[in-house]
């Protein structure tokens, strides 16, 4: 089977040559990738400036412990907050009211932590108390090596283990959620405009006269859907660039899993959007139209966009079923929350099917509006026109 008998192969790849040779696409990417790389260092940055950190103590020597780790740490170091017990400290340490607190252990102290310890925090609380021990111990005569370091042993307690710290967490989260729209957006303002062009043009009359009318949609739709993955395999270059700079490998062990989910997400909602883009394209006449045509695809993308980020848990639930909006909503549910595997399943078969009768509804309105060039049309209106 040649190309002929595939013209939506031949359709694609003129949108492939075309958009790579776009001046336009390409700083787009380019400026992408730089606010990816920003997005990826900056709470490594955020997580390592500010205010002292505020190191929680229950007696005299943790806290003289923490004044020895502060003088070492260098910047800003620590602050001494004097706690009346350990469940006081729990409760500081679980509220966010202190970094860590440093408790007396069975050999020495315990450092608890909330879902994770800062390992500088950890280590410079190890060796000032080892130090101070160490001295300590070292003051009394006749004492054997093993002896000379009793009491000097930290361990880590974490009361809520967790892969990632809650700002990191979240920023990765509204990472996912971004890419999407940006990318859904992106190439779904570039797709209908790459219509209007067309029509304005009357190449699309040209094209159509050479080959199926659908044919022209699905090519569009399968060249920006390669051309979005692989800006998307480009950016998540970038990002492991920007994590491993930073020594953020950790986040790297959380996120890989979620990927492929991601990608999966990815594809089913941008081919859908891709479709609806497309029908925004042949509803207008001049690139003028465009900001009425394409307002329901932005509303679509936008909503569920700030639904992912700031809604509540309970709504971030609801919007991972919801077609389009599981895009972004689900892969971040499940870097942030233990999700059960059935509950992607259920949610990546609702976008299959959505998308499916999405694409199928915008295939009709785009055979019937395409050569429609003599004016703007409305969705009602494009539904109720006869198939030419």
């Amino acid at each position: 089977m040649n190309m002929l008998d595939r013209p939506w192969v031949l359709i694609a790849e003129r949108e492939i040559s075309t958009k790579l040779r776009d001046k336009t696409f390409v700083g787009s990417t380019l400026v992408m990738l730089l606010i990816v790389m920003a997005a990826t260092s900056l709470p490594a940055v955020l997580v390592g400036k500010g205010s002292a950190a505020k190191i929680g103590v229950v007696d005299d020597a943790a806290a003289k412990v923490v004044q020895q780790a502060s003088a070492t740490v260098g910047g800003k170091g620590y602050d001494v907050v004097r706690l009346a017990d350990r469940p006081a400290a729990e409760k500081a340490v679980t509220d966010g009211d202190v970094k860590a607190a440093l408790l007396p252990g069975t050999d020495g102290y315990v450092v608890l932590g909330k879902d994770q310890v800062d390992s500088s925090v950890e280590s410079a609380l190890r060796e000032a108390a080892s130090t101070i021990g160490t001295a300590a111990n070292a003051a009394k005569a006749g004492l054997t090596p093993a002896e000379l370091h009793a009491g000097t042993k930290v361990e880590v307690s974490l009361l809520k283990p967790g892969p990632l710290p809650d700002l990191v967490s979240h920023f990765v989260n509204i990472g996912l959620a971004l890419v999407f729209y940006m990318t859904a957006l992106g190439f779904g303002m570039m797709i209908a405009q790459s219509v209007v062009q067309e029509k304005e043009s009357r190449v699309v009359e040209i094209l159509a006269a050479a080959v199926p009318i659908r044919a022209l949609l699905w090519g569009k739709v399968l060249g920006n859907t390669v051309l979005a993955l692989a800006q998307i395999v480009v950016i998540a270059g970038a990002s492991l660039i920007g994590l491993l700079a930073t020594d953020q490998a950790a986040v790297l062990e959380v996120v890989a899993p979620v990927a492929g989910w991601f990608v999966v997400f990815f594809v089913l909602g941008f081919v859908a959007l891709a479709g609806l883009w497309a029908v925004a394209g042949s509803l207008a006449t001049r690139q003028e139209d465009l900001g009425s045509t394409t307002l329901p695809g932005q509303m679509i993308l936008m909503i569920p966009f700030f639904f992912s980020v700031f809604a509540g848990t309970s709504a971030k639930t609801v919007a991972s079923f919801v077609p389009i909006a599981s895009s972004m909503s689900m892969p971040g549910r499940m870097l942030t929350e233990d999700v059960p595997i059935w509950q992607p399943l259920v949610a990546i078969a609702v976008l299959l099917a959505t998308t499916v009768l999405i694409v199928r509804i915008g295939a009709r309105l785009y055979e019937r509006t395409l050569l429609q060039t003599g004016r703007r049309l409305g969705y009602r209106e494009a539904l109720a026109l006869e198939a030419s």
